[in-house]
């Protein structure tokens, strides 16, 4: 398929007539593409689901032999392109000078030429080359014709020929003219705006070709003929830009729920009915309020629907996948829980704290990586787990009560040191005061564990009172996520190297997809071009800034992650 697609693009440019292939050209490109993102997305999975993969290897896509080629013929598309919208623009630049020229022409004419006979014939002479000339560029269309017709009636005044037969024309004109004028008085009766627009300019291209009228109120009739149609152009204009806004802000709202379905088919859902329950509510919601988002579009509108259904499946194909797999391992599920229930029942009257502790805490895992029975099975299974190693930590708990005396000292010595924080004022050496923060988390991360029931609190009192700090230093975000960050990289280490490796597969997929969206933005800027385009480029290169800022942070993060790993 891919290789029919790449040859349907080298035989369309075999074509020497670009304008006649772009669109089909354009099309066949973004459908390998689409295949080469599908290709992207199989191989991770694939992946991702090897078993011997290393923790710190990192996903690298393998292209289709027929990648190259495809590049090849990409790249000289956009050549021949460019090249193709440079002939165009000067073919509009040299049609703006010949109609320069003419206009040149018709006014030495009027201005100079007294033999009516030869005046005639330079102005058909000019009128023909006229309508023989091609368009000319869209910012000099307007001026460039108003010019020229302004001088085919200024042309008709100065020639005095046949002054009876011209005067009989202009009050003839001026009887056409004042009859245009009533119907256009009439427009504002027609409801319908699209009705009353073609009805307007239908009365516009008859007063063009009427020709003169006298010249003593010549003006006056155009003045108000014109002051009654243009309020309709301007009504129409004002419908179709509110058209537009509505479109753009459809377009934000599902690019912005397209990025929420993103995070969510990126989580890790708890492998149980209720965790898949929950997920798909939540996936059935961005659903709900995708349809109520409108209309975003033709140009964006399919595209973004594209990806948003793609993540939808992804998720989906995620979910049966999991219910296929729960119906053919329930047994199978039932007998190991069983003999680690029986393990853990050996266990319960041990006396050997910490390795008793281990080997638990190891069957808890294990109970977690064996999946989920049958609903019914499941609580009961889980109930005799729990009652086994709850009457082993019971005993432990009254072997260690000295630890929560532990525990309440370690919590003064915080809140001691919070307070210290609060009241540190700084002294305006940014480099100090950031170096005497630093030294405060380092502190704080050394005094040990306090009571479960206050960790919450007092994490929530240390981290308000370090924000103040480093927002009065005006810190970048990055340093306070970072150093954020690595407290979290510390909570992870201490309950589950597992943990740190699921946080560093997440944190690489999230840079394949800010490096894909950077690629993809960069792409796209070449295609805006002309007048109007250099905001648009602006705001994407922002958007590029800020994602590269973004992988910057991530590989931080993955190193402190690598660090921790490798301490474990």
């Amino acid at each position: 398929m891919r290789s029919d697609i790449l040859k349907r693009i080298q035989d369309l440019l075999q074509n020497e007539d670009l304008e006649a292939i772009r669109k089909d050209v354009r099309s066949a490109i973004e459908d390998f593409r689409a295949m080469n993102h599908e290709d992207i997305r199989n191989q991770r999975d694939a992946w991702s689901k090897r078993e011997d993969r290393d923790p710190d290897e990192v996903f690298e896509y393998v292209p289709a032999p027929e990648q190259e080629a495809f590049d090849e013929a990409v790249v000289a598309f956009k050549e021949r392109e460019k090249a193709w919208r440079h002939q165009v623009a000067e073919e509009q630049r040299a049609n703006l000078a010949k109609k320069e020229a003419m206009l040149d022409r018709l006014r030495k004419t009027i201005q100079e030429e007294e033999n009516i006979g030869a005046a005639f014939a330079a102005f058909h002479a000019v009128r023909e080359e006229w309508e023989q000339v091609g368009d000319v560029p869209g910012d000099k269309y307007k001026e460039i014709h108003d010019t020229y017709y302004r001088l085919r009636d200024d042309f008709f005044y100065n020639i005095n020929i046949y002054k009876e037969l011209q005067d009989n024309d202009l009050k003839k004109n001026l009887a056409l003219k004042e009859a245009l004028l009533e119907q256009a008085k009439q427009l504002t009766g027609i409801e319908d705006l699209m009705e009353r627009e073609k009805a307007a300019r239908n009365l516009q291209r008859q007063w063009l070709d009427v020709g003169p009228s006298p010249r003593e109120n010549y003006k006056e009739l155009g003045d108000e003929f014109f002051g009654l149609v243009r309020p309709i152009y301007d009504a129409v204009k004002e419908y179709y830009d509110g058209i537009r806004a509505t479109h753009a802000e459809a377009a934000e709202k599902k690019a912005a729920l397209i990025e929420d379905l993103r995070a969510l088919v990126a989580e890790e859902v708890e492998n149980s009915h209720p965790a898949w329950s929950e997920a798909t509510g939540k996936i059935l919601e961005l659903q709900k309020q995708w349809k109520a988002c409108g209309f975003a579009g033709r140009e964006k509108n399919e595209e973004l629907w594209t990806t948003f259904r793609d993540l939808a499946d992804v998720f989906f194909k995620r979910k049966q996948l999991f219910y296929d797999q729960l119906k053919s391992l329930g047994k199978e599920n039932r007998e190991k829980k069983e003999a680690l229930i029986a393990r853990a029942e050996a266990l319960k009257d041990s006396t050997d704290w910490r390795a008793t502790t281990d080997e638990l805490i190891s069957l808890q895992k294990q109970w977690k990586e064996v999946g989920p029975c049958s609903a019914g099975e499941e609580q009961r299974l889980w109930r005799k787990f729990r009652k086994a190693q709850d009457a082993f930590f019971k005993a432990k708990k009254a072997q260690f009560a000295d630890r929560n005396e532990t525990e309440a000292a370690n919590l003064k010595e915080k809140e001691a040191l919070i307070d210290r924080i609060e009241q540190f004022e700084l002294t305006g050496d940014r480099k100090s005061d950031l170096d005497q923060l630093k030294e405060f988390s380092t502190e704080w991360n050394g005094i040990g564990h306090v009571p479960r029931k206050n960790l919450d609190a007092i994490m929530g009192r240390f981290r308000k009172a370090m924000d103040e700090k480093y927002d009065a230093l005006s810190a970048l975000r990055s340093e306070r996520s970072i150093e954020h960050y690595r407290e979290r990289v510390g909570n992870l280490a201490s309950n589950d190297s597992n943990q740190l490796r699921r946080e560093q597969s997440i944190l690489r997929e999230k840079i394949d997809r800010l490096s894909s969206r950077v690629a993809k933005t960069e792409e796209n800027i070449e295609r805006f071009t002309g007048k109007g385009a250099e905001a648009i480029r602006e705001q994407y290169e922002k958007s590029i800034r800020a994602d590269k800022r973004e992988i910057d942070e991530i590989k931080e993060k993955l190193r402190l992650l690598r660090a921790a790993t490798q301490a474990d």
